[in-house]
């Protein structure tokens, strides 16, 4: 996430996340075991008193689920004392999140986790790190290379299939367009997002993507990437965005012109208590829970420091959110939602 004035950066309510009644990961496909992991296992003990160093490198601060990802990971790190968090700000930008990695390395961490802002930019760097003895923890993004301990997220590629799979129920046989409002181009979760979603509706020829533009997970650019898509297309049906935030971006454009009733909108993350609120008013159709993986990552990080084994891919069940069940995921008095 570990810089103090996070803290400050936004007034943030609690609120536990209860168990969710549908699950998108499958737990035969997207298991939680695996093999455990290779490479650096990191020191076997901290001596009594002394403890260790764990740099975080985060993509951006900027949006509301780096925000709960932050605030996740140091809640978990300050139940362990022999854990020292360092976060660092990649300001959604790939030098700038190579810079950090590269002053973790000469701080001498003793372990690294990092959402990379996107694969092919920061995974030389990374690679550095592990390979000069260092354990690497990706989260909810991963790089082009297996030069990590352990990767942990959600499985971006089903939520675009569970995406895909609402929108097909949805219409039926009614052939329906569809706007895409992707995440950063070279992101592994943008690029398993859209993945998921288009294989799922490939054989679907009445289901057409009409508008394809990326709006960086970002609220402002969605609303400009919305804006272009209902000025060169009369007819829009559905909406299906990278994340809520897009997602929220798309559906201020469409009101804007008043064209909001005409077309259902998908978003993805839930951790804003604005898009649960906007499901259960019919503003979203449906969102879905993406794990910020900050506890877990604490939680594997020890493992490792301690010498024991982990797997090397930790896949984090996510679920779906409709009218059907948001009211028990809101909760007016909190802005964003936290797993504490």
């Amino acid at each position: 996430m570990c810089v103090l004035g996070l803290l400050a950066m936004v007034a943030m309510s609690t609120m536990l996340v209860g168990c969710p009644p549908k699950e998108v990961a499958d737990p035969e496909t997207s298991p939680v075991a695996g093999e455990p992991a290779d490479g650096p296992a990191g020191p076997a003990d901290a001596a009594d008193g002394e403890t260790w160093t764990v740099g975080f490198s985060n993509a951006t601060w900027e949006d509301p689920w780096r925000e709960v990802q932050n605030k996740e990971m140091q809640l978990e790190a300050d139940k362990h004392p022999e854990i020292e968090l360092i976060i660092a700000d990649g300001q959604n930008d790939n030098g700038k999140q190579i810079e950090t990695v590269e002053s973790f390395l000469e701080q001498g961490i003793d372990l690294l986790i990092i959402s990379p802002r996107e694969a092919d930019a920061l995974t030389s760097v990374v690679k550095k790190v592990y390979d000069s003895g260092i354990p690497v923890v990706t989260i909810d993004r991963n790089i082009n290379e297996p030069a990590y301990t352990c990767f942990i997220g959600g499985d971006n590629k089903r939520i675009g299939a569970a995406a895909a799979e609402l929108v097909i129920k949805h219409f039926g046989d009614q052939p329906a367009k569809i706007v895409e409002i992707e995440g950063v181009p070279d992101a592994s979760a943008t690029l398993d997002r859209k993945a998921g979603f288009e294989e799922a509706i490939a054989d679907k020829a009445d289901l057409e993507i009409v508008y394809d533009q990326p709006a960086n997970y970002k609220r402002a650019p969605a609303v400009e990437t919305m804006t272009a898509a209902l000025t060169g297309n009369q007819q829009i049906d559905c909406v299906y965005a990278h994340n809520d935030e897009m997602a929220l971006g798309a559906y201020q454009a469409a009101k804007s012109v008043g064209r909001d009733g005409e077309m259902i909108i998908i978003g993805i993350d839930a951790v804003q208590t604005e898009a649960i609120k906007a499901v259960m008013d019919g503003n979203m159709h449906a969102t879905y829970f993406y794990p910020t993986c900050g506890k877990d990552a604490i939680q594997a990080a020890l493992k490792i420091l301690k010498g024991e084994d982990v797997d090397e891919t930790i896949t984090l069940e996510t679920t779906e959110i409709t009218a059907e069940n948001a009211e028990q995921y809101y909760d007016p008095e909190n802005t964003l939602v936290i797993q504490g």
